[in-house]
């Protein structure tokens, strides 16, 4: 697994990974990670909804979002995207998710 800064103010593509086949010790490195650069962009993963969730639940019990369509059968999942016809910027501000709850998300 590699790193490779995106902007020099945070974020990191990881590299070489398979979310598929993690390890203990690749998500603990995964979630140091995490913490160093405040965002991490993994490209190129082939999940099923169950894989989907379950990388997740690695870091963090999954909060179900009320706002969003989930994804069939999933409601852990949710469709964040825009209709063709929908003229409205979703989430067009920075923003944190969950800010409301008493306990907010660890991520998303």
């Amino acid at each position: 697994m590699k790193f490779e800064t995106a902007c020099s103010v945070f974020g990191a593509y990881v590299h070489d990974i398979d979310l598929n086949d993690l390890t203990s010790a690749d998500v603990t490195q995964l979630d140091d990670a995490w913490a160093e650069y405040g965002v991490l962009f993994i490209r190129d993963q082939q999940l099923t909804p169950e894989q989907h969730l379950g990388f997740a639940e690695r870091f963090a019990s999954i909060d179900v979002n009320q706002f969003f369509r989930p994804v069939d059968g999933h409601p852990g999942i949710a469709e964040v995207l825009k209709e063709r016809d929908q003229t409205i910027n979703i989430g067009g501000g920075w923003h944190t998710d969950h800010s409301y709850d008493d306990q907010p998300a660890r991520g998303s």
